[in-house]
């Protein structure tokens, strides 16, 4: 039976200030929306390779981004499938991508360097998640502006952060103006979230909500200490026995659900008739809310029971 067409979402996901959880919101997401049956691609377009070692894949082990935008390499060739999150794939990035700009010909349309591989990962995933650099005049980053459906902002509930989405949504709507105006700001993620600091929180989502009406999300990210645990361990939350049991994990399917009523709803979204997502159906398995305080020990889960389930 002929396969029905994928969705070819394109989302790109960033802040003008490194540090502030764009990562760890990639993979999270990825994962969680793999397990709603939907295929997806992250590529790792910064040569920090912060998605790359996030799903354990040592730097400079496989080619990757740098190979697809310089060679006539295939993505069906380059996408990294073994243990991988259940329906993830990885285009992997390591640190000489950072010499991009002198690789490519002189001759070549630095805005449109991505066109030939997102063409390709269209047709063969749901959603592609660029996890992008934090530097704005990266090529990488402007490639990824020039060329995604949505931008994904993540940031910290932090005055520094809030800076960082100030410059990135300058850079959208300059973006918009002479590139490509189908590019829309999906929402604007929080993580990270101390619940004790609750006034602070209020003020900048009071700020992001004034800057980007309805683009807010119902859901945001409690501060755990399992996700940088996971990090080092090249690890999601979804590849953890028991991760129902996580605050977090429970939140990054609420997200995904999010997520996926947005983008499969532009048009309501975007002239803001959308309805609440808790009253369409979703794909993504979002169990009963469970509170801040259900955790699980981070020392309960050994490098043995991380990596010894296979979940490709």
């Amino acid at each position: 039976m002929e396969r029905a067409p994928r969705l070819g979402i394109l989302i790109a996901v960033g802040n003008q200030k490194g540090g502030v959880g764009k990562t760890t919101v990639t993979v999270n997401l990825a994962a969680a929306l793999g397990l709603g049956g939907y295929k997806c691609l992250i590529i790792d377009l910064d040569p920090a390779a912060g998605a790359t070692k996030h799903l354990g894949i040592p730097v400079n082990s496989f080619a990757g981004t740098l190979e697809l935008l310089t060679t006539d390499e295939r993505l069906d060739v380059i996408a990294l499938t073994d243990r991988m999150p259940k329906g993830v794939d990885l285009v992997a990035a390591r640190p000489q991508l950072s010499e991009l700009d002198t690789v490519l010909s002189k001759y070549v349309d630095r805005t449109r360097i991505l066109d030939r591989l997102m063409a390709d990962a269209r047709s063969r995933y749901d959603f592609i998640l660029l996890d992008t650099a934090p530097a704005a005049a990266d090529i990488t980053t402007v490639a990824a502006y020039s060329t995604a459906d949505w931008f994904l902002l993540s940031a910290f509930p932090h005055p520094l952060s809030l800076g960082g989405l100030t410059e990135a949504l300058a850079d959208i709507a300059d973006v918009r103006r002479h590139r490509n105006p189908k590019l829309e700001v999906l929402g604007v993620v929080f993580s990270n979230v101390d619940g004790r600091a609750k006034r602070l929180r209020a003020q900048l989502e009071i700020v992001v909500t004034e800057a980007l009406p309805r683009r807010s999300f119902g859901t945001v990210i409690s501060q755990a200490v399992i996700l940088p645990e996971l990090s080092g361990k090249g690890r999601t939350l979804f590849q953890v026995p028991g991760y129902p049991k996580i605050a977090a994990a429970q939140q990054y399917l609420r997200l995904a659900a999010e997520v996926e009523h947005r983008v499969l709803n532009r048009q309501a979204f975007l002239s803001g008739t959308l309805q609440p997502f808790e009253q369409a159906g979703s794909r993504i398995p979002h169990p009963p809310e469970i509170t801040d305080t259900v955790t699980v020990a981070i020392d309960s889960l050994t490098s043995e029971s991380i990596h010894g389930e296979s979940t490709s």
